[in-house]
């Protein structure tokens, strides 16, 4: 049975990064993976600036068609990215921007209902005005599912991302995960990882910290930005 993660957020959560070193996870694992950009707010800032040196690594794409976009207005989609599911082989990542439809960005995919095994995961920065303490988070998750609730709609985990850029030290890192432990114990929703830049590596021992994994990102979507 094939996996369909999905990474959503705020902006600037770090959730495309987080998208992006999860499929490149997947392909060391020598799995097929597929990487789905679904950022229909702001296409300006995407992943196609990356698309060479992701399709080089082996990661299959479906990207946005160009770099236009109006902002919380939005943008158009394809039919690729609409059908995006129809792929029978492989799992699939799929990056879904933010924005005031939040999660609802979901109901133009073609079959999501039906898929089998999918997770949602909610990237968090409490670095980020948005989601700066607990109740702006739980504020946030409530924002962020949308207005069209459906069974399979819904946040399976967090990914703890609190960053400041080149700025950030482990105590913010730490800092942020006790923020978002609070609001795991509260809404009984799991924090399945802490990602933090691949600069921290051997600052946690056994790349685990309260037994949670830590994550090592290589830091892609700088070089996105055109």
């Amino acid at each position: 049975m094939r996996t369909v993660e999905i990474y959503t957020g705020a902006y600037a959560s770090g959730k495309s990064e987080n998208a992006i070193n999860r499929a490149i996870s997947y392909i060391k694992e020598n799995k097929e993976i597929t990487l789905v950009d679904l950022d229909t707010v702001e296409p300006a800032y995407c992943m196609r600036p990356l698309e060479k040196t992701l399709k080089d690594i082996g990661i299959n794409l479906i990207l946005q068609s160009d770099y236009f976009g109006l902002g919380e207005a939005g943008s158009y989609v394809t039919n690729e990215q609409i059908n995006c599911l129809k792929k029978t082989t492989g799992d699939i990542i799929i990056d879904v921007g933010y924005g005031v439809t939040g999660l609802d960005t979901l109901d133009i995919i073609n079959d999501i209902d039906l898929e089998k095994n999918i997770n949602i995961f909610l990237v968090v920065n409490t670095a980020k005005f948005e989601t700066k303490d607990v109740e702006s988070i739980l504020e946030y998750i409530e924002f962020n599912n949308g207005e069209n609730q459906k069974p399979w709609k819904k946040i399976t985990g967090f990914v703890s991302n609190t960053h400041l850029g080149d700025e950030t030290t482990k105590e913010d890192i730490i800092r942020g995960y006790k923020i978002l432990k609070e609001v795991s114990n509260k809404t009984s929703i799991p924090i399945v990882a802490i990602s933090v830049d691949e600069k921290f590596k051997g600052e946690f021992e056994a790349d685990k910290y309260d037994n949670k994994p830590v994550r090592y990102l290589t830091r892609l979507m700088p070089k996105a930005l055109w």
